[in-house]
């Protein structure tokens, strides 16, 4: 799917100059497949597209793109490089390029970090019922909300760099 087949929502800005927005699929879109996610880092020109799959034999995955709009890398398809995605929400990029996915399933739910350099993980899996939106905020907390459980939960991470420092 063409980003620039749907029309973006009003991003959501945060200190550290990164944007969220979801992008409505194409009349002809799978109707399973609803909007994809992509979020953006002025900090690294960085883009993030989430792509949920659809009953036709696609998988979900994360598409990192960098500033030239080329796919640089494409998260959560292959076990050996972190978790394989079943339903990708919400998408973070931090200041170091690492991407940060909420997911959820049948059996899993789940905060995922792909880092830029390594093998992914997950980061939160317990007491999440449904994870659709992400966001990370200059103070080092991520923010996700819990639409199952109807509220947002507010987590101290402590590999998000604090004013450029790993804390």
């Amino acid at each position: 799917m063409a980003l620039d087949s749907g029309s973006p929502s009003s991003p959501v800005d945060s200190e550290d100059s990164c944007n969220t927005y979801t992008v409505d699929t194409p009349e002809n879109g799978s109707p399973k497949q609803g909007p994809c996610w992509s979020t953006s880092c002025l900090t690294t020109g960085l883009m993030a597209v989430s792509e949920r799959g659809n009953e036709t034999g696609r998988v979900p995955c994360i598409r990192v793109l960098e500033p030239g709009w080329n796919t640089i890398r494409i998260l959560g398809v292959c076990s050996g490089l972190g978790p394989v995605l079943t339903c990708p929400w919400g998408l973070c990029i931090d200041r170091d390029g690492d991407v940060l996915v909420a997911d959820w399933g049948k059996q899993h739910h789940r905060v995922l970090i792909y880092p830029s350099k390594g093998v992914g993980r997950p980061l939160v899996s317990d007491n999440l019922n449904s994870p659709r939106g992400l966001a990370l905020l200059p103070d080092g907390h991520m923010v996700v909300s819990d639409s199952m459980n109807h509220c947002i939960k507010i987590y101290q991470l402590e590999y998000i760099p604090l004013q450029g420092r790993k804390g």
